[in-house]
């Protein structure tokens, strides 16, 4: 019986934090239909669409039938060294950083965003004895800030689209 009122408890104080599960957020875009228009951003548009078809959305194949339009303009990588030892004069740490622009529009063409810039980036370390590793958390750093960069367009756009 105390297990079952220490739950009841935890519970309550979760809810009035505000948590909330991954993906719960989305749920404004259950009854949306949003046209993905590619214009030089294949992982940002393959991660925005994952996640709006996880949320319910309809993901429609031309603008006409869409009530919302995501024009994902271009979005590029950078690698700059952070860091250098200065015994050895080798690289210790680099950054990463992502940059995407994006459009939205309203399905009578009346234009949201301009342009919208998300940068993004994250620091690692880099060991030139672990070549092998460093290349592979180099990939998985880019894959979340590919992901990390589809939430804030979600969450932009969530914003738009509760604002009207």
């Amino acid at each position: 019986m105390p297990y079952r009122l220490l739950v009841i408890v935890s519970m309550c104080f979760v809810a009035a934090c505000g948590f909330q599960l991954r993906g719960a957020q989305l749920s404004g875009f259950a009854a949306t239909s949003i046209y993905l228009q590619n214009e030089g951003a294949p992982q940002l548009l393959e991660q925005v669409r994952l996640q709006l078809e996880g949320a319910g959305s309809n993901i429609t194949q031309s603008p006409q039938e869409a009530s919302y339009i995501i024009k994902l303009n271009s979005e590029r990588f950078e690698r700059s060294v952070l860091s250098v030892s200065a015994a050895t004069g080798k690289v210790e740490e680099y950054l990463i950083t992502y940059e995407a622009n994006i459009d939205a529009y309203e399905k009578g063409g009346k234009q949201l965003l301009n342009n919208d810039n998300i940068k993004l980036s994250r620091d690692y370390a880099f060991d030139d004895g672990a070549v092998l590793g460093t290349f592979s958390e180099e990939t998985i750093i880019r894959e979340d800030l590919v992901y990390r960069a589809s939430n804030q367009v979600l969450q932009r756009l969530q914003a738009l689209i509760a604002g009207q």
